[in-house]
């Protein structure tokens, strides 16, 4: 089993130096650096809420704390899984070792992006706090959700770092398969104003609950549905089995085709 694999003490010391190093690269040689990291959700929830308050703003209880859990969720969940398309690419040297472990690298771009994220959770604690919301005893369930999106990005992580390999237009293709998902995901709107048949739809992207457990905690100080949460870990465990198989089937022909 990969998770099992992975715990071990060698494997997290490997994986989180990889992402350590990744991580401190993407910055390397910026202005401002870090805080590159904190604009993308500001802007974006700067612009989504001049956009949107006047009509989401009379629907929706807190919508600048509402917008913002949405933004940052999607905005992990997005640049989290565009970075596994690259993740075998990236280091060749390490791939075409023979002996080294290729999940490794899969992990650690995830890694990467949560360092990233725990930045992005900061800004929207301090929006938290900023609007006068307390911490309830449902703020402790906050933890298992943020893993459970975890969980979802590395699943599709392991689907998406083969297919990376052998076609190069993934990035691209990928890249409007997010921004279509972004209007498939409640992060502006309420599911509530959608019909029927359209909320159905949303309530298939895993994202959507993932996104509603976060504000249930956050803004309604309340225990998230666990059918929701459910239902993410299970497409979530069906996701991984089948990037477990594409990975595995692959990832002996990956040093001849990157």
């Amino acid at each position: 089993m990969i998770i099992p694999k992975l715990l071990r003490r060698q494997y997290r010391i490997m994986f989180w130096e990889l992402a350590v190093a990744d991580f401190r690269m993407r910055d390397q040689g910026t202005f401002l650096g870090f805080i590159w990291t904190l604009l993308h959700p500001l802007v974006y929830f700067t612009v989504l809420y001049n956009i949107f308050n006047k009509w989401m703003g009379a629907h929706i209880e807190n919508f600048p704390l509402y917008l913002i859990i949405g933004i940052i969720q999607w905005n992990f969940f997005s640049s989290a899984t565009s970075n596994t398309i690259s993740a075998i690419p990236n280091y060749r040297n390490f791939v075409q070792n023979i002996s080294f472990p290729k999940d490794v690298l899969v992990v650690s771009s995830v890694l990467t992006v949560i360092f990233s994220h725990l930045l992005e959770l900061i800004v929207l604690f301090v929006f938290w706090f900023l609007l006068g919301r307390s911490i309830g005893i449902a703020a402790f369930i906050l933890i298992p959700v943020i893993a459970l999106n975890v969980y979802l990005v590395t699943a599709v992580g392991y689907v998406l770092a083969p297919v990376g390999v052998f076609f190069l237009d993934i990035n691209r293709i990928w890249g409007i398969l997010v921004s279509i998902g972004l209007f498939l995901t409640p992060v502006f709107y309420t599911i509530e104003l959608l019909s029927p048949s359209r909320r159905m739809i949303v309530l298939l992207n895993p994202m959507t609950h993932v996104i509603t457990a976060t504000r249930d905690v956050m803004i309604y100080n309340e225990i998230p549905e666990i059918q929701g949460l459910l239902y993410v870990f299970m497409v979530s465990t069906v996701i991984l089995i089948i990037g477990k198989m594409l990975f595995r089937k692959y990832e002996g022909i990956f040093p001849e085709k990157i």
